[in-house]
């Protein structure tokens, strides 16, 4: 029997305290995104072909140190900025450090963007304006080849959600794909490391209730988006764990 590769999912959701656990009853999983993104794998029908390990480190649960075990990392979103310096984001950073010198792929979202570009040389700031809502981006050349933005185009939407944006890349970065005050929505950097400002893998009543926490007057912009999650196989197939199998099925679906 072959050995199912190992994605290890990095939740840093939220720093105990800022939020109000109740507001997120109705919704999968509830304050615990390990549940969403593992059931999302298997609406793409390869949440069987996986080893999912998930780390709630905003939680205090710590990172693994077998890397060897671990084929590729998913990195999430979070409220918090990435400049608070929570003990559990100075550990995410650690982690990051050791997991580049493996030199196996990443998938940064939103956050973990953010993370990615600190720990790499560039620079985060708070954004003028925040970017909310399903909204397109608009790829650059590099992103129209790039086989993280397979089956999308410049009319395809996202769930944006962010108060703070990468506004210089980290050296030797490729930009993929920007939008109106963000030059660096996604990011290719080099090594399987790949980047995104936004949320390909979360649903519009997940990212509703994250505005509900952070500005309850925006939390109507999302609108339902499918197969968004879509891109989220593309990474797994860059990242060589699933094949044109798995892709298959999620096509069929």
């Amino acid at each position: 029997m072959m050995t199912r590769p190992t994605l290890l999912f990095i939740s840093q959701f939220a720093a105990a305290g800022t939020y109000d656990k109740a507001i997120w009853r109705r919704v999968q999983g509830e304050d615990d995104e390990t549940i969403p993104f593992k059931a999302m794998l298997d609406s793409l029908g390869v949440g069987d072909a996986l080893n999912v390990r998930a780390v709630r480190a905003h939680e205090g649960e710590p990172l693994p140190d077998d890397l060897d075990a671990i084929d590729a990392v998913v990195l999430g979103g979070s409220f918090a900025s990435v400049g608070d310096g929570h003990p559990w984001q100075q550990a995410i950073a650690a982690f990051l450090k050791e997991w580049r010198a493996t030199g196996k792929p990443l998938f940064g979202i939103c956050g973990g963007h953010q993370i990615m570009a600190t720990v790499l040389g560039g620079r985060v700031e708070r954004a003028p304006t925040p970017h909310v809502g399903s909204l397109p981006v608009t790829r650059t050349e590099a992103g129209i080849r790039h086989p993280l933005f397979t089956g999308f185009d410049d009319a395809s939407p996202f769930f944006f959600g962010n108060f703070d944006s990468v506004v210089e890349p980290p050296p030797g970065a490729v930009i993929l794909a920007t939008r109106p005050g963000l030059p660096a929505a996604a990011i290719d950097h080099g090594g399987g490391w790949l980047s995104v400002q936004f949320h390909p893998e979360s649903t519009a009543d997940r990212m509703a209730t994250c505005l509900l926490v952070i500005d309850p007057a925006q939390a109507s912009a999302y609108s339902f988006i499918p197969g968004c999650e879509r891109m989220v196989l593309n990474f797994l197939r860059f990242a060589g764990l699933v094949d044109d199998t798995g892709a298959d099925r999620a096509e069929r679906a």
